[in-house]
């Protein structure tokens, strides 16, 4: 009888911690769901320009504005455009872990834009624009780095993947 009554409430404590356990998982408040970044909560910056004998690079810095929480994926959805003259597409390669990033306006994320000069008139392309596609479909379009063209290598441009940070790889974190 003892036995019996021992194993019973054994059970009965397992059955009342599994219930109270359950119970408080299902009380314990969700997490908000933070939204897809649109243009229209966010600011474009350009910063950090460098430039060697064939080397130039730059970085872009996404801003959210005043109050604003919202994800990107770190593979950024940058294309290039060329002047209209030109026929052939500006080659673009993209860096990314797959990852996806919270941007808020104390936390910016940024990018940076890599490519080459040409050495020659045969190995030319020339790049006037940059538009930046957010998750909701939405753009942002602006020059590329200046306003009017400029010459690069055809080989294309390079761009890494989104960072959270002040900019320029200092103090950066990932989520």
């Amino acid at each position: 009888m003892r036995r019996r009554t021992r194993a019973t409430a054994v059970a009965a404590a397992v059955s009342a911690t599994l219930l109270t356990g359950s119970a408080m998982a299902s009380a314990s408040p969700a997490k908000p769901s933070v939204r897809p970044c649109t243009t229209g909560n966010v600011s474009l910056y350009f910063g950090g320009y460098s430039y060697g004998l064939s080397q130039r690079s730059f970085d872009l810095t996404l801003l959210a504005h005043e109050g604003i929480t919202c994800k990107l994926s770190d593979t950024p959805l940058i294309t290039f455009s060329s002047p209209p003259g030109q026929s052939e597409k500006v080659p673009v390669a993209v860096n990314g872990r797959g990852g996806t990033l919270v941007l808020r306006s104390n936390s910016p994320l940024h990018t940076t834009v890599h490519y080459s000069v040409p050495d020659t008139l045969e190995d030319k392309l020339q790049v006037n624009g940059l538009k930046l596609a957010m998750p909701d479909g939405s753009s942002l379009a602006t020059s590329f780095l200046f306003p009017g063209v400029i010459d690069i290598y055809k080989g294309g441009i390079l761009v890494s993947s989104w960072e959270t940070g002040i900019g320029l790889g200092q103090e950066e974190e990932r989520f």
